[in-house]
């Protein structure tokens, strides 16, 4: 799917969504916050949706927060989250912040590309929902890789016993591309995807000018097309 172009030339809206967004952490969130600066600086508009686990801003009891940050408008949701929580507490919260990323998605401005990050699961089909809701690209950052999706692929029980793991394999199918960090997890990736799918290793370790170099590479891959009245 080519990229929708804005109407100003060259300028594009850019909506991501990562659960772990982060802006001063080392956390992996905080790649996909040097991307974002980074094209504002070029002149694109960037939305995030995120959760509010690494930002820590503090809401009280509000459900939701807003913040102007490096020209981004992040929107984040208050959904409890803490480093302590067990495994089904977290699987839980992330199910919620998908489903919540796919609803406020839809009430924002039209974007031309949607950029992601799974894990969770479950906000690689959001994304996707929200990529072909707008009728525009995703690109979706894979960090880590159930080994039994490669099982699942072609697996009709195993799918229709978890839609989750169903759904997120047919997000990854149907992105435009795929990031990840190293050639291990492109190889896996490509076993879920197929050989014709467009995978990007932009390892952890890239300085962030590389890391944007790179994903500079990745929008100039994606054929523009004109926007239609």
């Amino acid at each position: 799917m080519p990229i929708n172009r804005s109407k100003e030339a060259g300028q594009l809206h850019i909506l991501i969504l990562h659960q772990y967004f982060a802006i001063n952490d080392s956390s992996p969130g905080r790649r996909f916050f040097e991307i974002g600066r980074r094209l504002v600086k070029q002149g694109h508009q960037v939305t995030v949706i995120t959760a509010n686990f690494e930002l820590g801003l503090p809401l009280g009891q509000r459900k939701i927060g807003l913040l102007q940050q490096d020209g981004m408008a992040i929107v984040t949701f208050n959904l409890g989250c803490s480093r302590e929580m067990k495994p089904g507490q977290r699987r839980r919260i992330s199910s919620d912040f998908a489903r919540q990323a796919y609803r406020q998605g839809r009430r924002l401005p039209h974007p031309d590309l949607v950029l992601a990050s799974s894990p969770p699961p479950a906000l690689a089909w959001s994304a996707w929902k929200l990529s072909s809701f707008y009728r525009v690209p995703l690109v979706i950052e894979i960090r880590e890789i159930d080994s039994s999706f490669i099982d699942s692929r072609n697996s009709l029980l195993k799918n229709i016993v978890f839609p989750v793991r169903r759904n997120t394999l047919k997000a990854y199918c149907r992105a435009e591309s795929i990031i990840v960090g190293g050639p291990e997890m492109a190889e896996t990736a490509a076993q879920i995807t197929g050989p014709a799918k467009e995978i990007t290793i932009l390892p952890d370790e890239l300085d962030f000018e590389d890391l944007y170099q790179g994903f500079s590479k990745i929008l100039t891959a994606i054929q523009p097309r004109t926007v239609k009245d």
